[in-house]
């Protein structure tokens, strides 16, 4: 008896063993697959959506030119330069002399004004005498004439000299005033040798030299008021975020910190060979300033509260579709945003998100919706850092 309870001991240790050693493997292999489930988590750099003051600016270069220049020409052709009163660089008023021309023909047709006028005078003044002379001869022949001394013959003679003599006054006194136009023309003649600023500016260039001979090229060249602006050509997909009134600041070669300006004109035509259009800012600063120097010029565009990401995190479909992955519960969520404008790298995103949404950094073309990962946030504002 007591060797058969010996033998059931022993059958029932070896069925614990056999069935120990059938439960650990099976225990160990689940413990293996939740690990390596855990490791197959794609890890992903993530950042939370937040809403900034942001600020968009266009960036350009242009060249420096006058913003109105005057051309100042001679009123007369082939005539000699007396002297030239101005340099390149000055500043000058209106009225101001610039070039005296030579005087001396002008002065003989003055002085031969003059003597005509003169003689027109005279003549006049004799054409008078002989009117008032006809006029006394008429006046005394009407009695005599009502007396029958003076025969109706004799007396329409001298009613006919008369007047004659009457208008020959008339013609007398035209003479006289074709002389005085004549000497008021002459004298304005004179008057235009001397050349002076149509309007206040700088003098930009001068190509008159004394004792040269006068064309049809201006002799000198002005900037109005010394006013000069940067114009720069712009892409004609950049050119509808330009507006009249924004702000700018302009960097020139060999002048410390930024010249502020604002935008003063848009041209309303785009070159149809270069496709580009033409912008011009004004500069608000007393800063010497170069026409033809190079410039750069900063513009902004817009400055609202917007949500702003980097464009590695989108995603783009076909047809202008964009999206952004959003993780929620451990899942990447593909969904679709609008989009606003560009600057730099970043993207405004105007529907789709929210703040405080957790948005995937660099959007893999590996990464599917529904994906199972893992995050680690880059610390990043949104939008401040690209990621």
């Amino acid at each position: 008896m007591t060797h058969y309870l010996h033998r059931r001991a022993g059958i029932a240790a070896a069925a614990v063993a056999l069935l120990a050693s059938a439960v650990m493997p099976a225990v160990a292999d689940g413990a293996n697959a939740a690990v390596q489930a855990e490791t197959a988590k794609r890890l992903v750099s993530t950042f939370v959506v937040a809403s900034d003051m942001t600020e968009w600016t266009l960036s350009f270069t242009g060249i420096l030119a006058a913003r109105e220049e005057v051309a100042v020409g001679a009123p007369f052709q082939e005539q000699r330069i007396s002297s030239v009163e101005v340099e390149v660089g000055d500043r000058v008023t209106a009225g101001q002399i610039l070039v005296r021309l030579d005087t001396a023909m002008r002065d003989n047709q003055l002085r031969e004004s003059e003597g005509r006028l003169a003689r027109a005078n005279a003549a006049l003044a004799q054409q008078q005498a002989k009117a008032a002379q006809a006029l006394a001869a008429l006046q005394r022949a009407a009695p005599l004439k009502q007396s029958g001394a003076l025969s109706t013959q004799a007396f329409a003679d001298r009613a006919s000299t008369e007047a004659v003599e009457r208008q020959g006054v008339a013609l007398a006194q035209a003479e006289v005033d074709q002389a005085v136009a004549q000497l008021t023309e002459s004298r304005r003649l004179v008057e235009r040798n001397v050349i002076v600023a149509p309007v206040a500016g700088v003098v930009s260039e001068r190509n008159a030299n004394a004792g040269a001979l006068t064309g049809a090229d201006p002799l000198i060249r002005l900037i109005r008021d010394g006013e000069v602006e940067l114009a720069a050509e712009i892409p004609e997909r950049e050119l509808p975020r330009l507006a009249v009134g924004q702000a700018a600041s302009v960097s020139l070669p060999g002048v410390d910190g930024k010249i502020p300006g604002k935008v003063r004109l848009i041209s309303p035509k785009i070159d149809r060979d270069t496709r580009l259009g033409v912008a011009r800012i004004a500069f608000e600063t007393d800063t010497a300033l170069f026409p033809g120097a190079f410039a750069r010029a900063v513009v902004v565009v817009a400055n609202r509260q917007a949500i702003v990401i980097a464009d590695s995190a989108l995603v783009y479909g076909g047809k202008d579709k964009t999206a952004v992955f959003v993780v929620e519960d451990g899942k990447v969520d593909l969904r679709p945003v609008q989009t606003g404008m560009r600057n730099n790298g970043r993207l405004e995103i105007r529907a789709g998100l929210k703040e405080g949404d957790v948005v995937v950094a660099k959007a893999g073309a590996s990464l599917r919706d529904g994906d199972v990962v893992a995050t680690t946030d880059i610390g990043a504002k949104t939008g401040s850092v690209r990621p």
